[in-house]
């Protein structure tokens, strides 16, 4: 059965439905590929960790088209609104206090009084929200701990015919998930790092972030393991051996003759062009099935603090 189709007005219509009647389906955005339900139902929420396998512990994120509908669900705080005002629509999740007679479900925040929220930078995807009319809970459309989908087909190899709809909107932009800030209070606490970097934020807000300090979950990824390759990942490394994979990043060589698989995450050592193609790149060299994927070390600054810490978290042989 084919289940991918275009992200386009015929497709919104019948996706919106689906999601309407408690269906869980999978759409691009502009960071991965998402797995979406009704954020409001118990069911449809329930059957995307079912899906994923997913811990009922790790939260997942509202998406929503407007900041009016933001603050139906969540208290306003100052932080929250310049943060908004500034990074919506965009790869920004913000954890917010939700409200007393709040309709999102309880799975969504795994039981806590917080919700992590956030509206898209993608106009197919705002279509979709406009069309449903509902808040939609989405997690990445990969098995939990696994790969995060940035086209259609990784969203196939990993759930087959088990979704009715993946809708196809290309390879994604961004690459990595959206950064995730606790915004309840005055001063920001980075929970996530992602497409928009501390730095920036700090720079253009005139913030100081906090350390977190919270031993409780509650964004996703911050899980010890997660977003792993089946093969075993090392990294900030260029010692590959000839049955690995090595990603390298702008002119950096092995230290050694090599003459297995080599890619390279960026020539011109573009950042953002690192995190458009880590997890393609990832993806790519692991269907080889390589004794070991070995990765070049990455800057540790901007974007380059999502992407190392995709790659600490994927090389964690830990669990949870």
């Amino acid at each position: 059965m084919n289940n991918i189709f275009n992200f386009d007005k015929n497709s919104i219509k019948i996706a919106s439905e689906f999601l309407i009647s408690g269906d869980v389906i999978a759409f691009a955005t502009e960071t991965v590929y998402g797995l979406g339900a009704d954020a409001r139902s118990d069911k449809a929420v329930s059957k995307i960790f079912k899906l994923k396998n997913r811990p009922d512990f790790n939260p997942l994120i509202v998406h929503v088209n407007s900041l009016n509908e933001v603050f139906n669900y969540v208290y306003k705080t100052p932080l929250a609104i310049k943060l908004a005002e500034k990074y919506w629509p965009g790869p920004l999740t913000l954890i917010l206090e939700r409200k007393k007679a709040c309709k999102i479900s309880l799975l969504v925040s795994a039981g806590l009084n917080s919700i992590a929220i956030r509206i898209p930078n993608h106009k197919p995807f705002l279509n979709l929200l406009n069309s449903s009319k509902i808040p939609i809970a989405a997690p990445s459309a990969n098995k939990s701990g696994k790969l995060s989908p940035t086209c259609a087909n990784d969203v196939r190899d990993d759930f087959g015919d088990n979704i009715k709809m993946i809708l196809d909107d290309g390879f994604t932009k961004g690459g990595l998930e959206s950064t995730v800030i606790d915004a309840r209070n005055d001063n920001p606490i980075l929970l996530r790092p992602g497409l928009i970097s501390s730095e920036e934020i700090e720079k253009n807000l005139k913030v100081k972030f906090l350390m977190d300090n919270n031993i409780i979950i509650e964004s996703p990824g911050q899980l010890l393991r997660h977003y792993s390759p089946n093969s075993k990942l090392i990294i900030n490394s260029t010692l590959p051996q000839d049955n690995d994979a090595f990603l390298t990043f702008k002119n950096i060589k092995p230290d050694k003759k090599f003459s297995g698989i080599q890619l390279n995450l960026s020539k011109k050592g573009n950042l953002e062009e690192v995190a458009s193609n880590l997890f393609k790149m990832l993806r790519k060299v692991d269907k080889k099935n390589p004794n070991k994927i070995v990765v070049a070390p990455i800057p540790d600054k901007g974007v380059g603090r999502a992407i190392n810490n995709r790659l600490q978290r994927a090389s964690n042989q830990n669990g949870y």
